[in-house]
C-alpha cells in the first residue's frame, strides 16, 4: 500500500509539471503589428467592413461573447454567429479577444451572475465556449468592467471574484491550453485589482487586463502601469508546485480610447492620442492594445459615447472604403505600415541634456529590425520644442502620423536637431545609421518602475540605481548615460516608491492644522515629524496605515495659517499656507440658500432628486438619489464673488462624511479665460469621513472651453464638488461636505 500511494503521489507530481509546461498559444509578441487592434460590435461584418479594419493593419479585435445571446435556452448552446465571426477574422490573420460577458435571463434575475446556481451556469457556459473553440488562439477575457455599472445591479468585488474563480477552474478542467484574461477594469481600479489578486486570481489569469481611460495625454499612465506591475509581481504564483515564485504575468490595455465628442477634443486631437497611446504602450511592454472603438456608433455630435471610432457612423456599401476614415484611421494604419516589423528598443534623450530644458516633455522612441532602425518623435507640450537626436550624420525620411511625406531632415556631426510638437513624427535613416545600430545594442532600462526601499542600489538593464529611493510619491528621473564615440546618450529611468507615505493637511477647527500621515503599505514606522510650531513622534505598528496630528497655527492678517514642514525619514518637507475658502459652519438653511445650490446634470432624461440643508456637525448636508443612467451633481456657489479665488493655490482638501455609493468625487473650476478644468478625486467606497485633495494647477485635469490649451490662466474660480454616479440607480444617500481649504505653497 506504501509504494502504490507513493507512486500515486509522483504521478500526481509529474502531472501537476506537464500540466505547467502544457503549450498555450502564446500572447501577441511585443513587434508592430502584432496585438494592436480595436473594440468592435459586430459577428457579422458589412460587406467591405473586414478589408477596410485589416488594411489599418490590425491584428486583434475585441467583442463581446455574451452569454444571454449564446444560452437562450437553458443549458443550450448556440455558438453560431461567433462561428461565423471567427472564420472571417481568421481569413483576415487577425485574432479574437471575445469577453465572457454580462447575465442570462435564466439565471439570477437576468442580474450577474451572485447564486452558486447562476455561478455554475456560467462557468459551464464559459467551459463549453472554449472547448467549442479549442486551438483557434483565442483569448478569453473574465467579464467587462466589472468594477462599474456593468455589473448589476452594483458592483460587487466578492460576487465577481466568485464567478472569475469557479470559470478559472472550469476553463482549466475542460480547456486548460486556452488563455484566460481579467478583469478588464474600467481604468487602472488598484483597490479592485488587489483584491483579484488577493483571492488568487493570478492563478488561473494568463494575464491582467485593464482600461486606462482618461482625458489627459496618455504618456499619463506610465506611473500607473509601474504601479501596477509591481502589484501584481507582489501577488504572482509559482508556476506550479516546486516551480520559480513569480510567474510573469503580463498587462494587457484591452479597451482604451479617446472621444472625437469629449469638452476638449475633436477628430484631430483623437487623431494623435491613438499613435501615442500605442508608442507608450509598447514601451511600457504591453503586447495587447486595443482601441476604442473601431467605427463611431452614432451621429449625435454631443454624445461622446457615439464617437470613440477611427470612422464615421455612416456605411457605404457600394463605395471603397465603406467607412469615411477619421484621422485616427490613417494614424493607425501609418503607425501599423510604417513600423511593420519593428520592435520597441528604447527611450533615448539628446546628448546635450541641458541644452534643451524642455527634455522632460519629449519622447524620442527607438525601434529595431535587425540592425534597422526607425524612431518615433514627439512632445506632450503645448508648444514646438527644439531636440537633438544622437546619431552619425545622414539623411532621414520623415513621415506624419498621418501618413504625409514631410521635407527631409539631415544630421550633422552633432546630431540630428529637430523641431517636435504633439503630432507624433516617424523618421527612416536613408542608409544604415552605426551610431544608432550601436545605440539599439545596449542594454535598455525600463521607462519607468515602481521600486520599494528596500530595492536601493538594485541592478537594472546593467544599471545600479542611486543610493537611496525615497519613500514619497514624487516620480524620480534616474539618468543614465552611456558613450558611444565621444556622444553621451541618456535613458532616462523614472522611478517611484512601492511604499510610499502621504502627508495630508487639513485646517481643524480652534486654529488647528491636522496632519495626517498616510502609510498605504501598512510597513512598521517611526520617525518625528518637524513643524514650524512644535515637533510630533510618529508610531505606527505593523499593519497601520494611518495616524493624525494635530498643531495650534495661529492665522495671519490675511487669514492665512503659515506652516513648516519636515519628516526626514520619507524625505516629506515643504511650506504651506492653508486658508478656508468658505466656512460652511456659519449658514444657517436662509442664507444657505442664498449662496449654494445642488444642482443636477448629465443626462437630462434620468430622473434623481436632490436637496441641500445645513448639517448638524458644521458641513453642508446633501441628501440625493439617481435613477440608472448618466448623472452627476454639482454643489455650487450661487454668486460670482463666492466663487472668487485669491492667488495661486496648488490644491483644494474638503472632507466628505462619505456613504459607500462607490460614487466618485470631483472638483471643477474656471480660470480667467473661460477654461474649465475637473480634476478627479477618489470613490466613496466606504461609509464615514474621507478627504480629498484636488490638484489646482491644471497638470492632473481634463479641461474645455476658453482657449482649451490646459495652461491656468490666473485668477480661477471655483465651479463647483461634482457628486458623480456610477451609471447605476443608487440611493438614497445622505453625505456631509465640510468647509473646503485651500493649499498655497510657498
Amino acid at each position: 500500500m506504501r509504494f502504490t500511494h507513493l507512486s500515486l503521489c509522483f504521478t500526481l507530481i509529474a502531472l501537476s509539471a506537464l500540466a505547467c509546461f502544457a503549450q498555450k498559444p502564446p500572447l501577441p509578441s511585443m513587434v508592430v503589428p502584432d496585438g494592436l487592434g480595436y473594440n468592435i460590435h459586430f459577428t457579422d461584418p458589412r460587406p467591405g467592413e473586414m478589408e477596410m479594419l485589416a488594411e489599418s493593419g490590425a491584428t486583434i479585435v475585441r467583442m463581446d461573447f455574451g452569454w444571454n445571446g449564446t444560452e437562450r435556452e437553458k443549458g443550450v448552446y448556440d455558438f453560431s454567429a461567433f462561428e461565423r465571426l471567427t472564420d472571417s477574422l481568421e481569413k483576415h490573420k487577425i485574432r479574437p479577444l471575445y469577453i465572457l460577458d454580462y447575465s442570462n435571463r435564466h439565471y439570477d434575475e437576468n442580474l450577474s451572475p451572485y447564486s452558486p446556481e447562476g455561478r455554475a451556469a456560467f462557468a459551464k457556459w464559459a467551459a463549453a465556449a472554449a472547448v467549442h473553440f479549442k486551438d483557434r488562439g483565442i483569448i478569453w477575457e473574465m467579464y467587462n468592467e466589472p468594477n462599474i455599472s456593468f455589473w448589476k445591479p452594483q458592483p460587487k468585488p466578492a460576487d465577481y471574484i466568485s464567478l472569475a474563480l469557479e470559470v478559472g477552474k472550469a476553463l482549466r478542467e475542460a480547456a486548460p491550453n486556452e488563455l484566460y484574461i481579467g478583469p478588464a477594469t474600467s481604468e487602472i481600479d488598484f483597490p479592485f485589482l488587489e483584491q483579484c489578486f488577493q483571492a488568487g486570481l493570478l492563478e488561473y489569469w494568463d494575464a491582467v487586463s485593464v482600461h486606462p481611460y482618461r482625458q489627459r495625454d496618455p504618456e499619463t499612465v506610465v506611473e500607473e502601469y509601474a504601479k501596477l506591475r509591481f502589484m501584481i509581481d507582489q501577488y504572482a504564483p509559482d508556476c506550479c508546485a516546486g516551480g520559480t515564485k513569480g510567474k510573469h504575468i503580463p498587462i494587457l490595455s484591452a479597451e482604451w480610447g479617446y472621444s472625437s465628442a469629449w469638452g476638449s477634443y475633436n477628430d484631430d486631437l483623437q487623431g494623435k492620442m491613438l499613435p501615442r497611446q500605442w508608442l507608450i504602450n509598447l514601451a511600457c511592454d504591453i503586447p495587447i492594445s486595443i482601441w476604442y472603438d473601431w467605427h463611431d456608433d452614432g451621429r449625435d455630435p454631443k454624445e461622446p459615447e457615439h464617437h470613440f471610432g477611427t470612422t464615421n457612423f455612416e456605411y457605404h456599401r457600394d463605395r471603397t472604403p465603406v467607412y469615411d476614415p477619421k484621422p485616427s484611421y490613417l494614424a493607425a494604419k501609418t503607425f501599423n505600415e510604417t513600423f511593420r516589423g519593428f520592435k520597441f528598443n528604447k527611450a533615448i534623450h539628446s546628448s546635450d541634456w541641458f541644452a534643451f530644458p524642455e527634455a522632460e516633455n519629449y519622447h524620442i522612441f527607438l525601434f529595431t529590425k535587425g540592425t534597422q532602425v526607425r524612431i518615433a518623435a514627439w512632445t506632450t507640450s503645448k508648444e514646438k520644442q527644439e531636440v537633438l537626436i544622437p546619431c552619425h550624420p545622414g539623411v532621414f525620411r520623415c513621415i506624419s502620423y498621418l501618413g504625409d511625406n514631410l521635407p527631409d531632415v539631415s544630421a550633422d556631426e552633432t546630431g540630428l536637431k529637430l523641431s517636435i510638437s504633439d503630432e507624433p513624427i516617424y523618421l527612416i535613416p536613408e542608409e544604415e545609421n552605426t551610431f544608432l545600430t550601436a545605440l539599439a545594442k545596449i542594454p535598455s532600462t525600463p521607462i519607468c518602475l515602481c521600486l520599494s526601499v528596500a530595492d536601493s542600489q538594485k541592478v537594472i538593464a546593467g544599471v545600479r540605481l542611486p543610493a537611496k529611493i525615497l519613500r514619497n510619491d514624487h516620480l524620480l528621473s534616474f539618468r543614465p548615460a552611456t558613450e558611444i564615440e565621444g556622444k553621451s546618450v541618456y535613458q532616462v529611468f523614472n522611478y517611484f516608491s512601492a511604499n510610499p507615505i502621504y502627508l495630508h493637511f487639513e485646517l481643524g477647527s480652534n486654529h488647528e492644522i491636522v496632519c495626517r500621515i498616510v502609510n498605504p503599505s501598512g510597513a512598521e514606522l517611526s520617525g518625528v515629524l518637524d513643524t514650524s510650531v512644535g515637533s510630533k513622534n510618529i508610531v505606527l505598528k505593523q499593519g497601520e496605515t494611518e495616524a493624525a496630528v494635530s498643531f495650534l497655527v495661529q492665522p495671519d492678517s490675511t487669514g492665512h495659517y503659515p506652516f513648516f514642514y519636515s519628516f526626514p525619514i520619507a524625505e516629506l518637507r515643504g511650506r504651506l499656507s492653508m486658508r478656508q475658502f468658505d466656512d460652511f459652519t456659519k449658514y444657517t438653511t436662509e442664507t444657505l440658500d442664498q449662496n449654494w445650490g445642488i444642482f443636477p446634470d448629465g443626462d437630462a432624461k434620468v430622473e434623481s432628486e436632490q436637496t441641500l440643508t445645513p448639517g448638524e456637525n458644521g458641513g453642508l448636508h446633501v441628501s440625493y438619489r439617481f435613477d440608472a443612467g448618466w448623472k452627476f451633481l454639482r454643489l455650487a456657489p450661487k454668486n460670482n464673488e463666492l466663487a472668487k479665488i485669491d492667488g495661486q493655490p496648488q490644491s483644494l482638501a474638503v472632507r466628505v462624511n462619505a456613504d459607500g455609493s462607490g460614487n466618485t468625487v470631483r472638483l471643477r473650476f474656471r480660470d480667467s479665460q473661460g477654461q474649465t478644468f475637473q480634476a478627479n478625486g477618489d470613490r466613496m467606497t466606504e461609509v464615514g469621513m474621507q478627504s480629498f485633495s484636488f490638484d489646482l494647477t491644471g497638470k492632473n485635469a481634463g479641461h474645455w472651453g476658453g482657449p482649451n490649451d490646459g495652461v491656468v490662466h490666473y485668477p480661477i474660480a471655483f465651479d463647483s464638488l461634482i457628486i458623480d454616479g456610477t451609471r447605476n440607480a443608487c440611493g438614497p444617500y445622505d453625505i456631509d461636505v465640510y468647509s473646503p481649504v485651500l493649499v498655497y505653497g510657498e
